[in-house]
């Protein structure tokens, strides 16, 4: 965990995802703002006050989150002279020791640039396949590995669809040496969209 006073104001937040896994939580957890991933945030603006004398006591807070191609994950952490409110605009979810925190995404954060997406079933792979813009879709490959399915992608639709189906893969660099030695590569080439075109076929009516 690193954090920086940008300004009197204005706090930067930076975790990755060991930090993530030292409080088992996983990044998509963390974007949906779980109590765990609440503890977290509130852990990381105590050691702030404590660190850079960053008190957000009697004022707003407005949190931008955002993910670097590394697996990083930072959060912008806005303070106004208002009343003590954690102020942002997803789903509500369970409130806090001290105050109700739901992360404001940029839905052009998540990218496949470095990293690894696994996927649970084949049938995630399709939902995911469902609900984006193939033209968007780079070069990738689909491999199997411990009966699990797993995306290397050179570019994907700027959406944060992905994390609905699949999770980010730890140490990208080093499981790609792992999926190339004991994985099975069962799509190399275009494989989001052979998935596409061939096992999301809508079905014909019978007459």
């Amino acid at each position: 965990m690193k954090i920086e006073k940008l300004t009197e104001d204005k706090l930067k937040i930076t975790l990755t995802l060991d930090d993530l896994a030292d409080r088992n939580i996983d990044l998509y957890s963390f974007m949906y703002n779980s109590p765990e991933s609440q503890d977290l945030f509130w852990d990381a603006m105590n050691k702030a006050e404590e660190e850079c004398g960053f008190n957000v006591d009697n004022s707003m807070i407005y949190v931008e989150a955002s993910t670097s191609g590394g697996g990083n994950f930072t959060l912008i952490v806005t303070k106004t002279k208002e009343k003590p409110v954690v102020k942002f605009d997803l789903p509500e979810s369970t409130s806090s020791k001290k105050g109700k925190i739901v992360l404001k995404r940029r839905t052009s954060e998540i990218t496949a640039e470095n990293n690894i997406f696994e996927f649970s079933s084949f049938d995630d792979i399709c939902n995911y396949c469902k609900n984006i813009n193939m033209s968007q879709v780079g070069k990738n490959t689909i491999y199997n590995f411990d009966n699990k399915y797993y995306l290397k992608a050179s570019s994907l639709p700027p959406t944060m669809t992905i994390l609905e189906y699949a999770t980010l893969v730890k140490r990208p660099e080093l499981f790609e040496a792992k999926l190339n030695e004991y994985g099975r590569a069962i799509i190399s080439n275009n494989a989001l969209q052979t998935v596409s075109k061939f096992f999301n076929k809508r079905k014909k009516r019978i007459k």
